[in-house]
């Protein structure tokens, strides 16, 4: 299999790491001085140092890869138009956070897109390097085409794949447990388990959730509080990938996550809009 993986971002660090080991990779990202440093030094994940070929123009794509897409919402309009014209038939494979891009995606010429949640506790230590500890899971589902095209996906050795029928709900589940977590470890910078023993953090945590409740009722069976607080809990030293975004210096995509909420939500929602905006201006600066 062949894969170009657009994005310099942990998570597309990781997949490329692992993916490589599967078949072919190209990594593609627009930073020429984080592609300099790719391309000199290696990929470099624990003991392991993997060269990687890393491009920063689509011209260098297979025209038979599957395009893995992990870039932040802010970056996607410039990316999408490139690949509408440069790369028309290749599949695609959005990576992103939060259900912004879904429409986005949807209009695409593209014949065959699927979606994609990555659960992994990646970091990028810096430009060239990361670190994680468990093995990652992909929960997989078809946006437009045909399902069989992307079966091959879920065969990869170096991940556990999952095939989901509804990748909407699996994302919108998914949005609702990261728009609790991410934001609030992202701003006080602690790990996830710290929302649950920090007194502090927990009263933050509560009163988000209500919050979101009021908007999205729909919450107390897709993301109980006590489930989300379990999960937190069962990873106590594990950071969000807001917050591993925020430490490596790159940009959080608040928007791809939080502002799908904000423009849903059934009521005004302060305290969730009092964090965004916290977030872009620490984005920002």
């Amino acid at each position: 299999m062949k894969f170009a993986i657009i994005g310099g971002n942990a998570q597309a660090l990781l997949l490329a790491h692992l993916l490589n080991k599967q078949g072919e990779v190209q990594l593609i990202i627009t930073n020429e001085q984080q592609a300099a440093e790719l391309n000199a030094n290696g990929l470099v994940c624990g003991t392991e140092q993997q060269q990687i070929a890393v491009h920063t123009d689509f011209e260098q794509v297979d025209p038979d890869a599957y395009i893995v897409i992990t870039i932040h919402s802010e970056e996607l309009p410039p990316i999408l138009k490139l690949l509408k014209i440069r790369r028309p038939s290749n599949p695609l494979i959005f990576v992103q956070q939060g259900m912004l891009y879904v429409e986005k995606a949807r209009l695409l010429a593209h014949r065959q897109i699927a979606a994609a949640v990555l659960d992994c506790d990646a970091v990028k230590v810096s430009a060239h390097e990361i670190k994680y500890t468990k093995l990652p899971q992909l929960s997989l589902g078809l946006l437009k085409g045909e399902a069989q095209r992307f079966d091959s996906l879920t065969a990869v050795d170096q991940i556990t794949v999952q095939w989901t029928d509804d990748i909407e709900t699996r994302l919108f589940e998914q949005l609702l447990r990261d728009s609790l977590i991410n934001p609030l470890t992202a701003l006080m910078k602690i790990e996830k388990g710290r929302l649950i023993t920090d007194p502090n953090a927990y009263e933050l945590f509560r009163n988000l959730y209500n919050e979101m409740y009021l908007a999205f009722p729909e919450i107390e069976s897709l993301q109980p509080i006590e489930r989300v607080a379990a999960y937190c809990a069962s990873r106590p030293a594990e950071i969000s990938s807001m917050l591993a975004d925020r430490l490596a210096g790159d940009p959080m995509d608040v928007d791809g996550l939080m502002l799908y909420i904000l423009q849903t939500a059934k009521l005004d929602l302060p305290l969730f809009k009092a964090f965004y905006h916290l977030l872009k201006t620490v984005e920002e600066t």
